[in-house]
């Protein structure tokens, strides 16, 4: 199908809280769509729209909470798009969208063409650059619900035009950020298709210093293996710097492209999340000596909280205690390479 159609297919994303009827208008390069979407009053909705070119496409989508939503959209040729939309106020809102030939799409809705050309940053007719600056990258992340939910930390994604999550084994989707927590460095992605696993959580079993973890990533992607590296060390301390009770700190190695990555116990449940290491040269400074294996990873229980926001719940696991292959051989399973591009 004609790339520009799935313009028509953002469209859609249009109701917030009551039920009605809107018109909105999406943006696929430089080409302009319009069509109309109706929500049903409980936070979900329909559209059904059709192309220039004649290719119709639906889909559903849904509120997470009282202003955000995403959607899972499919056109007649088999075709899908992940999206997600932020409501301005009951029938008025904005978004964009991730293809699965890795373009952008840009939307809006209830609002005039004038209007909505300040939200996606062009007006009809019009390529314009995506909100932020460009960047591109990779990072790790982990799905957390047979949803699609895919959990990393909010710096792998920021400024991000467009997201890929790559499984191991070469099976890729696009994805869509659902939330952010800049200050925690959580993010959420949401992809198309469910996964084949899922992380668990542990649950309210506390982290002692001293236990054995086991991380799963993909650091520099372009120089090592892409299908996966499992690393394993222990917990050094139950605070990050200056005290941080958010993170643990751990002498796993980690390399960059391991943020947001599972940091997992032995029975295979997520006690964290991997997010950054200590800046040696700063370290230096202060101390005049090198630092080794001071790496951090933010706690399950600011996860818990963070995914709570969102409305989204993990599962709890735990068990026997296994070996750390078979430990990384699990996180194989539910971990993903996240692809940023800008």
């Amino acid at each position: 199908m004609n790339r520009a159609s799935w313009g028509v297919l953002v469209a859609g994303l249009a109701v917030a809280g009551c039920s009605v009827t809107v018109d909105v208008v999406g943006l696929v390069g430089s080409e302009t769509f319009r069509g109309k979407s109706t929500g049903y009053g409980d936070g979900t909705g329909y559209m059904e729209m059709q192309s220039d070119a004649g290719t119709k496409c639906v889909g559903d989508f849904a509120f997470h909470g009282s202003r955000n939503g995403t959607a899972i959209l499919s056109c007649n040729d088999g075709r899908q798009a992940a999206l997600q939309f932020r409501s301005l106020r009951a029938g008025v809102g904005y978004g964009f969208g991730t293809l699965n030939t890795g373009g952008t799409v840009r939307f809006y809705y209830g609002m005039s063409d004038e209007q909505g050309a300040a939200y996606i940053a062009a007006g009809p007719g019009q390529a314009g650059p995506a909100a932020g600056g460009p960047k591109s990258g990779s990072g790790t992340g982990f799905y957390v619900t047979r949803q699609g939910h895919v959990l990393t930390n909010a710096h792998v994604v920021d400024s991000c035009g467009s997201l890929t999550v790559h499984r191991a084994g070469g099976v890729s989707a696009p994805a869509i950020i659902v939330s952010t927590d800049k200050q925690n460095d959580l993010a959420l992605l949401q992809t198309a298709s469910a996964p084949a696993a899922i992380a668990t959580l542990r649950g309210n079993r506390p982290v002692r210093p001293g236990e054995a973890v086991v991380a799963f990533g993909f650091p520099i992607p372009n120089m090592v293996t892409t299908t996966g590296v499992l690393t394993t060390g222990t917990v050094s301390a139950l605070a990050g710097l200056r005290d941080d009770t958010r993170f643990l700190q751990i002498s796993v190695p980690i390399q960059p492209g391991n943020s947001g990555g599972p940091l997992m116990d032995m029975t295979g449940a997520v006690v964290g999340v991997t997010s950054s290491s200590l800046d040696e040269r700063a370290a230096i400074r202060r101390s005049g000596a090198l630092p080794q294996n001071v790496n951090f990873a933010i706690k399950t229980e600011v996860v818990r909280t963070f995914l709570a926001t969102t409305g989204v719940s993990a599962e709890t696991g735990g068990g026997h205690e296994l070996g750390a292959a078979d430990v990384g051989e699990r996180a194989r399973g539910f971990t993903v390479r996240i692809e940023c591009k800008g």
